[in-house]
């Protein structure tokens, strides 16, 4: 079971950065017990060439940043319903230990090394769930497969789109929820920060992506932004939306 995470790349001529390898100890849990595990990551700076960009369009840049940050948060909810609430437990444990394991939860948007076939480094975190936040939780493959074979024309199509997720309703049976109802709070807040940048770049191939991009978190229909993306000529071109970022 997979559904396209939400996620944003922000692309900027000169943007470069150079990727270092070293060995971090932190805490993780395994076997029933803590053991000592290596990371290989250490923190990498990678900086723009701002100075040929004129004012309003670094005030655009801003908003953009802006709605990539809500986008984040947005992002680490649908890894697993229970991020949220983790993450306010490890920002008050302020140990060596604590401040660790933080780190790394934040590198891998949940309290599993991706790198390590998933391992738990934060007590009590359950098995990833393979469904993601996407699907029940308590929902097997077999089940979603059978429901969706029962499903015909467009709810079909939706409950098999990019776009929604699958809730289990008071009867015990599944419903389908677009992602602009889903996230509707968050999408909101995005897409003000987008229609902010909108008003304050001079480009206006960018100024029709960002405005299109709005629309599109509150009606869940994402053709004209995809549309007015592919026809970008500016000096600033993001990609902020429900798409797999590689």
């Amino acid at each position: 079971m997979s559904k396209t995470a939400a996620s944003t790349k922000i692309a900027l001529p000169l943007i470069s950065g150079v990727g270092l390898l070293a060995a971090v100890g932190v805490t993780t849990v395994g076997a029933q017990q803590e053991t000592t595990m290596t990371r290989l990551f250490v923190p990498v700076e990678i900086a723009a060439d701002l100075s040929d960009l004129p004012g309003a369009e670094r005030d655009a840049l801003a908003h953009i940043v802006d709605a990539a940050r809500v986008m984040d948060g947005l992002f680490l909810e649908q890894v697993w319903a229970g991020n949220p609430s983790m993450l306010l437990s490890l920002l008050n444990n302020q140990s060596a230990t604590g401040v660790a394991r933080l780190d790394f939860f934040l590198l891998n948007k949940g309290p599993w090394s991706r790198i390590e076939d998933n391992r738990r480094f934060v007590p009590g975190a359950p098995e990833k769930p393979p469904g993601a936040n996407f699907y029940p939780v308590d929902a097997t493959r077999g089940e979603i497969a059978a429901w969706f074979d029962q499903l015909e024309g467009q709810a079909r199509r939706e409950a098999t789109g990019f776009f929604t997720t699958i809730r289990r309703g008071a009867d015990g049976g599944f419903s389908i929820i677009p992602y602009s109802v889903e996230y509707q709070g968050p999408l909101a807040i995005a897409a003000e920060h987008l229609r902010a940048a909108a008003r304050a770049t001079a480009q206006p191939t960018l100024r029709r992506y960002l405005e299109s991009r709005a629309t599109a978190f509150a009606s869940n229909d994402y053709y004209d932004s995809d549309v007015a993306w592919l026809e970008l000529d500016a000096s600033i071109e993001p990609t902020i939306g429900p798409y797999e970022v590689y």
